[in-house]
């Protein structure tokens, strides 16, 4: 019998079909995500440096922006103001301060933040400090001058030496802080040549200049001197008055309560509230209405409601209690009295005119 002619076994046939369909498709699969990624822009990162020990840490930033996942780093390289490339780089670009970080390549794609344009190139600007590279100096440390009142003379007047702190907090560079009293020599020369009226005075170095957190906010605070320097004029009370020789910011505050009205709310509340103005009492006392002086200050001053308060002594020297007093009570005579007892929700007072007891709603 004749045999049909075979090409061998059919497995082998079959495993050698199936192997170059799989090649295929996987050359299909790897064209079409080839195709579908997306090009990284490639671009060249130089970071330049200066002799600069207090400058803003650009080594940071550098670091991080060599980790970028949407871009393609091709090379990276920390030069020198010295080096002759990055002299180029600081010219064609008017990079003025260093540390300085320079970004070339496929950049119109790029949306990095904190980044300027210069044509092709991205720049990444130190902020302060920073070395300044048309006066090869330094800028942004901020040296601070205390001129405080003499020892006893203002026992409780604010520590605002504690300004040094803050400022470091909010990233100045606090390079030194000096304290002068009233008296000494150098105290004397600062308080004539800044014309300083009030104590504890505050004056910062022109580098303050270098801070927008500072200049944005410095009109409403003090001036800015002939020579450059940052005068605070705004001093919180209670305070020296260098032409009084005094001490203004005292508040003497007297509670008047009745001792028959039981559910009466607590006086003391509004000690509380004044704590929130930075009204500390210099002096503070309770008269009950039945005091001799309780009816005085009563009828001097036509208090109906109780129990409240009065304050006497320099209240009116405190902006954010004089923006909202008259809205709570009278002041005649800088004699400051609280009088509307139904902007206290949930709580009961006492009308003296007719005796009866008012409770106000809970809101």
């Amino acid at each position: 019998m004749e045999h049909t002619k075979t090409f061998g076994p059919i497995h082998i046939v079959l495993a050698c079909l199936i192997g170059v369909v799989m090649l295929f498709n996987a050359y299909q699969i790897a064209g079409i995500g080839s195709a579908s990624e997306p090009k990284l822009p490639k671009i060249e990162v130089t970071l330049i440096t200066a002799d600069c020990t207090d400058c803003f840490d650009m080594q940071s930033v550098y670091a991080e922006l060599l980790k970028g996942t949407t871009y393609k780093v091709e090379n990276s390289q920390e030069l020198a103001i010295t080096d002759a490339h990055a002299q180029r780089l600081a010219t064609e670009n008017n990079i003025t301060r260093l540390p300085a970080i320079v970004i070339e390549g496929d950049t119109s794609a790029l949306a990095l933040e904190g980044t300027r344009k210069s044509g092709s190139v991205l720049l990444i600007d130190s902020p302060a400090p920073y070395y300044d590279v048309q006066s090869s100096t330094v800028k942004g440390k901020v040296a601070i001058t205390y001129v405080l009142a003499d020892a006893g003379t203002c026992t409780d007047c604010g520590n605002i030496t504690v300004l040094g702190a803050q400022l470091e907090s909010a990233g100045v560079f606090v390079a030194s802080e000096t304290k002068y009293t009233a008296s000494s020599e150098d105290g004397k020369r600062m308080i004539a040549a800044y014309s300083l009226t009030k104590l504890p005075a505050v004056v910062l170095s022109p580098d303050a200049a270098e801070y927008e957190l500072i200049t944005q906010t410095w009109e409403q605070a003090g001036d800015i001197a002939p020579d450059g320097l940052f005068v605070l004029r705004t001093i919180a009370p209670p305070y020296y008055d260098l032409a009084t020789k005094m001490v203004r910011g005292h508040v003497n505050l007297i509670n008047l309560v009745d001792a028959t009205c039981t559910t009466c709310y607590d006086v003391s509340m509004h000690k509380q509230i004044l704590l929130g103005f930075g009204i500390k009492p210099y002096t503070e006392k309770t008269l009950d209405v039945s005091s001799a002086e309780a009816k005085e200050l009563i009828a001097t001053n036509k208090i109906e409601m109780i129990p409240t308060i009065v304050m006497t002594g320099d209240p009116q020297l405190y902006p954010s209690l004089q923006q909202v007093w008259s809205q709570v009570g009278t002041a005649e005579n800088n004699i400051y009295v609280f009088r509307h007892t139904e902007l206290l929700p949930g709580t009961t007072a006492k009308n003296l005119t007719n005796g009866q007891l008012v409770t106000q709603p809970t809101q």
